[in-house]
């Protein structure tokens, strides 16, 4: 399997989350499941880092180095799961502090 700009989907999560795990920084988009630009930069530094050729694509033997394995990939990520619930946990905060107010202002 080989992931390039224009892809989508799962594998690319995959991709996205062993760039990020790896310690690539994808800063704007993160973990969108969007082979982009963003995510072409990070290829090539994880690239570098392993001493590929740093085309951009991501191949076979760099979704090796990075651990994943194109064959298991059948559903989303795990960060996936971790980013909704940072979200719940945020709006939930966010619906707290308003209610915080709300009680303040009426003392």
């Amino acid at each position: 399997m080989t992931l390039k700009i224009g892809d989508k989907g799962p594998q690319v999560m995959h991709l996205q989350s062993a760039l990020k795990a790896a310690g690539m920084d994808l800063p704007k988009y993160g973990v969108d499941g969007i082979f982009g630009p963003e995510t072409q930069q990070a290829v090539r530094q994880a690239q570098q880092q392993f001493g590929l050729p740093t085309s951009g694509i991501a191949g076979q033997e760099l979704l090796q180095k990075l651990g994943i394995n194109p064959n298991a990939i059948t559903q989303r990520p795990p960060q996936a799961s971790v980013n909704r619930k940072v979200l719940l946990f945020g709006s939930l905060t966010i619906i707290a502090i308003g209610i915080a107010i709300k009680t303040i202002r009426r003392q």
